[in-house]
């Protein structure tokens, strides 16, 4: 049954039943490798689930619940371990949502639900959600309010007893200052939700050891993905912003529908309860492609950040205020006069961009190795955002450049391999041959380079295999 919580809706069955819990991953399509959060009425019912009982539990249950916290701790051998997912533990907590505490008291059993979803979509905030996903495959939906947090409940660590403080295993509306001004000590944050993953193109989950084994939900699958392709543009909002409109104008002349979703840093518990709901109007509006403004990571927007960046698959752009794009230019001998040409168009046609001149400085003789290589470094240490290199034909200079790991060298002839090196290589090094190209025709392809957008969906998926290389 699909019922309502304060922080999304859930999709429950009698936790200590395990074929019902069992019917609850077939609905979902759920990997049975992923624990669930058993909800109980009242305080008193954790002691049927654990015998473990801390100090900092009795200060965060007396202060948060019932609430949107979830803790993690020793399960009792009445738990199927198909509820836990294989573990020891148990994740449970006490909704405050009313609907939800009076189904739990009056069925008389704790109720292990994950959201009422299908595993992978974004979460449900709405009986509207549950009834897209799930009508027909669970026997009954509750049509109750819309959830009032939106995001899913803060799960905490608490199996160190009293020895170790509480670890955040997933971040919530309940934040890490709130639990350690509750519990008087400071709490610490498992070391995946500091740091992005590296994500498997086949499944979209994040890359994990075989023997890992998640202690909370939302640790090892694919999670809140819309069908669109989402980058999210992180930098000072106002800059942000701009980036977001040129970015939809050039989309949109493409013939794509473009979503934006923004807000400002004063209205992250806004973004949390709304966000879901707004990625699953994308999906029922046809979008292609989402745009969307990070928040500042902290507070709850710690915890809507953790939520956005597994929904865009960590397709993050980095933007800066007022700042000039960089772009690095070398050659050896054979491409120096060209090279020089090329440095002297961009500086009287582009005084927007900041132009690096690596070398070489003359005609005398020297090797293209060298230079292609101090190019594509400069371009993947992020001093510069863009290259340009020239030898001879091109050629030489530009096996060297890819020679370097993130680089991707084209090397062009014609304005259409300019604006294909773009569109569907994302190639951030252009080459380009001194005693092939006349002056004009390289100016040509330089500016259709720049002015060419990545065309992303899979064009992406293959440049990411390129840059994995």
């Amino acid at each position: 049954m699909a019922f309502p919580t304060e922080t999304v809706y859930g999709l429950g069955a009698n936790a200590l039943d395990p074929d019902a819990v069992k019917r609850v991953y077939l609905a979902k399509g759920r990997p049975s490798d992923n624990p669930m959060i058993v909800h109980i009425g009242e305080k008193s019912g954790l002691k049927d689930l654990t015998d473990l009982m801390t100090r900092d539990m009795e200060l965060l249950m007396d202060a948060i619940w019932p609430g949107p916290m979830t803790m993690v701790v020793p399960a009792k051998d009445i738990v199927p371990r198909v509820t836990t997912g294989g573990l020891d533990t148990v994740a449970i907590r006490m909704p405050s949502e009313e609907t939800a505490r009076q189904l739990i008291i009056k069925s008389g059993l704790p109720i292990a639900a994950p959201s009422a979803n299908l595993s992978g979509h974004p979460s449900p905030t709405t009986y509207r959600h549950c009834m897209d996903d799930l009508m027909g495959r669970v026997d009954a939906i509750i049509c109750g309010p819309d959830c009032q947090v939106g995001i899913e409940s803060t799960v905490i660590d608490m199996t160190g007893g009293d020895d170790r403080p509480p670890v955040i295993l997933r971040p919530g509306i309940v934040t890490a200052e709130k639990i350690s001004q509750v519990i008087g000590r400071e709490v610490s944050l498992d070391p995946s939700l500091l740091k992005k993953p590296k994500i498997d193109k086949t499944t979209g989950n994040p890359v994990t050891g075989q023997d890992f084994h998640p202690k909370s939900p939302g640790m090892k699958y694919k999670h809140y993905a819309p069908k669109a392709e989402m980058t999210i543009f992180r930098g000072p909002h106002d800059a942000v912003l701009r980036v977001i409109e040129d970015r939809r104008a050039k989309l949109e002349a493409q013939g794509l529908k473009v979503s934006v979703i923004t807000y400002s840093d004063s209205e992250q518990e806004t973004a949390a309860r709304e966000f879901f709901a707004r990625l699953r109007e994308c999906d029922k509006d046809g979008t292609d492609v989402i745009l969307a403004s990070a928040l500042r990571e902290e507070g709850v927007g710690f915890s809507v950040m953790n939520r956005m960046f597994k929904s865009a698959g960590y397709n993050i752009e980095d933007v800066m205020e007022d700042q000039k794009m960089r772009i690095a230019i070398a050659s050896d001998h054979g491409g120096f006069q060209l090279k020089e040409k090329i440095r002297e168009y961009l500086g009287e046609k582009h005084p927007e961009l900041e132009v690096k001149d690596l070398g070489t400085y003359s005609e005398e003789s020297v090797d293209y190795p060298v230079y292609g290589k101090l190019c594509g470094e400069t371009v993947v240490k992020g001093d510069a955002d863009l290259g340009i290199v020239c030898c001879g034909t091109g050629i030489g200079i530009s096996i060297a450049a890819n020679k370097v790991k993130g680089v991707r060298c084209a090397l062009v002839t014609s304005v259409e391999m300019a604006h294909l090196a773009k569109e569907h290589n994302n190639a951030n090094v252009l080459a380009l041959g001194g005693r092939t190209t006349q002056p004009e025709e390289a100016f040509a392809m330089v500016e259709e380079w720049l002015t060419t957008e990545f065309g992303g969906g899979r064009h992406k998926r293959r440049t990411d295999l390129l840059d994995e290389m």
